[in-house]
């Protein structure tokens, strides 16, 4: 009969239960590494990391602004047109204002400048307008030959500015399908208010109101069948070359025709307007 086997002797291993002991304090000599290196960097010896919110905030670069989106400087002031024709140097001048220029200029001198350089008796047709406002440094972004709103609420909503060539007698307050047809006559759009309305800048009156979507919309679509030519130049403070922004310009203000803008036939100046 044999005998039972003896039972192996296992030895028992301590069980690791947690990370290894910081031992940082029994090593002198790795002590005063650590003080040398906190030393060095200026920050006392056992300091905590700064928290995020204590360190200097560095803008992201996805928060910097374009070159070119520089903004208008001051609110957009309301001028009126000292003669029959000048309603389209009169909304450009609108803009140089807003803009901060035209200094040592009275408004009727800005203008007058503005009309005799880019204009002539007859007005001032959308070619010139894309020129006379490069010449002040402004970039037209997108011009359309009818109201186009997304483009323009767009526009209105990240600080850009409008100038369109409407009917003069459609855009007026009050004007109703039973209006008149009238002639090309530029304005300037300046934004909407708390009710959604546009807010029009109006050389002919030297007044500012409000028009809803449908209004804008037929006083800027309706001119094609009176006038050939309507539409609007969305215009952004770009600075930079004049003639560089002249020719860009040129391609959106072809879409608007050739027609000039003059001003109202309702206004003071109606008995020396053409078609009057």
């Amino acid at each position: 009969m044999q005998g039972h086997l003896a039972p192996e002797l296992v030895q028992e291993t301590e069980q690791v239960t947690g990370f290894q002991e910081d031992r940082f304090e029994e090593s002198p000599e790795a002590a005063g590494q650590w003080a040398a290196q906190a030393a060095e960097a200026g920050q006392p010896l056992g300091a905590r990391p700064l928290e995020l919110s204590q360190m200097e905030q560095v803008p992201s670069l996805t928060d910097a602004k374009s070159p070119g989106a520089k903004g208008w400087l001051q609110e957009t002031p309301v001028l009126r047109q000292t003669d029959a024709t000048n309603c389209g140097a009169t909304a450009a001048a609108m803009l140089v204002r807003a803009n901060g220029g035209g200094q040592g200029q009275t408004d009727a001198q800005l203008v007058q400048s503005l009309e005799s350089r880019y204009s002539d008796s007859k007005g001032t047709t959308p070619d010139q307008m894309g020129q006379m406002l490069a010449g002040q440094g402004f970039e037209v972004t997108r011009g359309a030959a009818n109201f186009d709103r997304d483009a323009l609420n767009a526009a209105l909503e990240t600080g850009k500015k409008a100038v369109a060539l409407v009917d003069s007698n459609l855009i007026q307050p009050g004007a109703s399908g039973n209006t008149p047809a009238g002639s090309a006559h530029w304005v300037e759009i300046d934004g909407k208010d708390a009710q959604g309305q546009y807010q029009i800048h109006d050389p002919a009156s030297g007044s500012k109101y409000g028009v809803d979507l449908q209004h804008l919309t037929q006083a800027m679509n309706s001119g094609w069948d009176s006038f050939q030519g309507g539409g609007m130049l969305i215009v952004n403070p770009q600075g930079g070359d004049a003639g560089a922004l002249a020719a860009a310009n040129a391609n959106h203000s072809a879409t608007l025709g050739d027609s000039s803008g003059i001003g109202s036939k309702n206004n003071s100046f109606g008995s020396r307007e053409s078609g009057s």
